[in-house]
């Protein structure tokens, strides 16, 4: 089983967290550019790449400037309207958060050219699962460095919401013709871990 999460940073220069999963092992690390990230996957080829970030524009929207008439369009896809139930989420007009959209639009849309390419958001992954440490949780089935960023951390529980993708203990938001959200369904996918590591 070959699974890379992505805690991808808005912009190149900063530090995107990586999670490589092979098998029953997992490694951690940091990259920036996009050029980076593209030559580890493709040298992994993975069977799912697990991206936290908007891949994906609201529908009707050709951009997400304010003064281009598709602005109309609104703020929001109806991922994030599902997604609010688990807490709030920022618009993808938001300054921040239009950088992180474009750079991940832009790098899935070379991603799946070739590779099963899907959208998570690490926090909620976190809260649905119950697990209150990332470091802690992802310690109980790996051997994870006391060093490992915050965004290696998140890398890491996206690349097992990839495993619990493949494993079918997922749910999907938002309106898959516009982009989705996937986020496992409950704590019973950790049982899928207990028995993957067993």
């Amino acid at each position: 089983m070959k699974i890379i999460g992505i805690d991808l940073a808005g912009k190149q220069e900063n530090p995107s967290g990586i999670a490589i999963l092979n098998g029953n092992k997992i490694k951690l690390l940091t990259i920036y550019s996009d050029n980076e990230i593209l030559d580890l996957i493709n040298e992994f080829k993975p069977q799912v790449i697990v991206i936290d970030a908007p891949l994906s524009l609201p529908a009707g929207r050709c951009c997400l400037e304010k003064e281009c008439e598709c602005a109309v369009g609104g703020h929001f896809r109806q991922a994030e309207r599902d997604i609010r139930q688990y807490g709030r989420v920022l618009p993808l007009t938001f300054r921040g958060m239009k950088m992180l959209t474009l750079r991940g639009v832009k790098l899935s849309l070379e991603l799946k050219k070739e590779y099963t390419v899907l959208e998570s958001h690490p926090h909620t992954d976190f809260k649905i699962l119950r697990i209150e440490d990332p470091y802690s949780g992802l310690n109980q089935y790996f051997n994870i460095s006391p060093e490992a960023t915050e965004h290696e951390l998140d890398g890491g529980i996206l690349a097992l919401t990839g495993l619990f993708y493949l494993k079918n203990c997922f749910n999907e938001l938002g309106d898959p013709d516009e982009g989705t959200i996937i986020l496992p369904i409950g704590e019973i996918c950790l049982d899928i871990l207990n028995e993957f590591f067993k």
